[in-house]
Parts: structure tokens; C-alpha cells; sequence
């Protein structure tokens, strides 16, 4: 039997240990990135926000994702939401925040929201394994003088070009109001334009992740998929439509929910993004209306495309760009 002393022991198993990491390490970024994505739960509107994020929660947990993010309209930074934000929290991984126009409903500031979510600043970057994902704040003044601010100001433009530059990792962002149609991002085509001048370079822009429009689609434009994520509560139909379609009760204690045709079942999604194959994958969620549809109401095809408009966030898979 061969004698080996102590230090040549350790000394081997320090370079076994330190070599298995490395291995370790280098598996963990060529596998696949998965994360759970989930909008515009609307804890303010609907009466079961608790109870659609949960099953969320746990999904994504059982799932073992790498991170989860939500992309607005979650909830306003009062007190009586800390229930709700002590469910996201449960998650054991880590946890995203983008801001969306109804967080600051009732007065409240941007800064105050994104504190009250732990968010590190309005607008801010991460990566994870081998994506870089930039975060953008779209409620910013400087478009229309009415209504709801859906802006990116030239700081925040700034910003996101220094960004860009610097990343070394292709690029996922993520907003809460679209960039590639009239009804997100006033300034869309400025933003877009800088997206687009990635594409040639080491770090390009592969997706844009966004909610806001409760609708369910993939648009490419020039060369990059913009993703629609649909609601986790209801399509918005406004006052003309409005009715009932929960107890006379539960629309006296949500005023609001009349003007929705909400969603039986929470939608969400888990996105895998595939380097190696060049490919982002789309696994959500189908479920039914609570009442009438839409178009039972008397909403028109033109006004709610139904390949569009559904209670559903459709499977999905897109090239990328590398």
C-alpha cells in the first residue's frame, strides 16, 4: 500500500475539490436559464391577488427556477399589502421588481414603491447565468400631458446606453409598458432604435419582456422578439362593459372589478433561455373566463382580436440572435 503524507493529501484534494467546482461552475453556464415570470396581478382590483400569487410562489419553487420577476401593476406600497409582499418574498431564490403605472396609484412616488418592493432603484441591471437583464422604469414624465406617465426620459436613456455598451453578456429587458407599439412606451422608437444598434456586437439585445396590455403574443420587430405577458387576473374591458361576475358582494368590496372580464385561474410563465441552441422558450398557462367573454359582452373582433385577447399565455418558442 502506498504511503501518502498529510500535505500531499490535502494539497490533492484542495486541487480535486477546487477542480470540481470549476467543472461545477462552468455546467452551470452552459445549462439553460429558467426563470418565472407573472404581470399585472393587481392586488388592488381583484379579490384573490393572495391567492393567484401563492400559486405562483409555488409553482416557481417546485419548479426550482433560477429567479422570478414580476412586471408591474402588483400592488401600492401601503400597509395593508405587506401580506402579499411577504408571500413574493417567500420564494426561495432570487426575486425581481419592475414598476408598472398602477403601483403608484393613490399619490404614492416612484422611489416609495421601489422601496417598499426592495427593488435597488427604479430602473437598475443583473445577470444570471450568462444573461444580462436590464430593467427599465416606463413611468416617467415626458410625453402626453394627461393620464398616465409612459416615458423613458434621456437619464434614464443615458443610462441604458451606458449599459449596453459595457455588458459583455447578450441582453434581456424588461418593462412593464410595451416598446414596440403606440400603446406602451411614448418614446418607443427611440428606445427601439438603441436595441437595435446591438445586434451586430458581442452583447446583443435578444428579447424584450413586457405586460401592461393584459394580451398574450411574440411581435419580432427588426430582429428582436418583444413578448407580451399576459395578465395574472383579467382582460380590462372598461365601464362601457361593465357587469358582474362575482357575488353582488365581492364587486361591492372591489368596485373596480366590474370593468374586467377576470381570468378563472392565474396565469404566469417560465422562460428558458438556451444559449447553446439559440432559443427562448415560453411554458405557460391556459385557463377559461370567469362569466362572460369579451365578446359575449359585445366587444368586437377589431377592438379584441381573439388571437390576442385570451385567457392564456400561449407556448411559445424563438430564435435569438448570437
Amino acid at each position: 500500500m502506498t504511503n501518502i503524507s498529510r500535505r500531499t493529501f490535502l494539497a490533492t484534494s484542495s486541487c480535486v475539490v477546487t477542480l470540481s467546482a470549476l467543472v461545477t461552475q462552468a455546467q452551470d453556464q452552459m445549462a439553460p436559464l429558467r426563470f418565472g415570470v407573472i404581470t399585472d396581478l393587481h392586488q388592488d382590483i381583484i379579490p384573490d391577488a393572495s391567492n393567484r400569487l401563492r400559486a405562483f410562489i409555488e409553482a416557481m419553487t417546485l419548479a426550482n427556477v433560477d429567479f422570478i420577476c414580476q412586471l408591474g401593476d402588483f400592488c401600492i406600497p401601503k400597509p395593508a399589502n405587506r401580506p402579499l409582499m411577504e408571500i413574493w418574498n417567500s420564494f426561495p431564490g432570487p426575486k425581481y421588481h419592475v414598476l408598472g403605472n398602477h403601483d403608484m396609484d393613490g399619490g404614492f412616488k416612484p422611489e416609495t414603491t421601489a422601496k417598499f418592493y426592495g427593488m435597488p432603484a427604479r430602473y437598475y441591471a443583473f445577470s444570471a447565468k450568462g444573461v444580462r437583464f436590464i430593467v427599465l422604469d416606463g413611468n416617467e414624465p415626458g410625453g402626453q400631458k394627461s393620464g398616465y406617465a409612459r416615458y423613458i426620459d434621456k437619464d434614464q436613456i443615458s443610462w441604458l446606453k451606458v449599459e449596453l455598451e459595457k455588458s459583455i453578456e447578450p441582453v434581456i429587458v424588461l418593462i412593464h409598458q410595451p416598446l414596440e407599439t403606440d400603446s406602451g412606451i411614448e418614446n418607443h422608437a427611440e428606445i427601439q432604435k438603441i436595441l437595435e444598434g446591438t445586434l451586430s456586437t458581442k452583447a446583443p439585445v435578444l428579447a424584450v419582456l413586457a405586460g401592461h396590455l393584459h394580451q398574450d403574443y411574440v411581435r419580432p420587430v427588426n430582429g428582436i422578439p418583444y413578448i407580451q405577458i399576459n395578465s395574472a387576473a383579467y382582460h380590462w374591458m372598461g365601464d362601457k362593459f361593465a357587469h358582474e361576475s362575482y357575488s353582488p358582494e365581492i364587486h361591492k368590496q372591489h368596485p373596480h372589478l366590474k370593468s374586467t372580464c377576470p381570468y378563472q385561474d392565474p396565469l404566469w410563465a417560465i422562460v428558458t433561455v438556451d444559449l447553446s441552441g439559440r432559443t427562448l422558450k415560453i411554458d405557460g398557462r391556459k385557463t377559461t373566463w370567469v362569466g362572460q367573454s369579451p365578446w359575449e359582452l359585445g366587444a368586437t373582433e377589431k377592438s379584441h382580436p381573439r388571437e390576442i385577447v385570451r385567457p392564456e399565455v400561449s407556448q411559445q418558442q424563438v430564435s435569438l440572435i448570437r
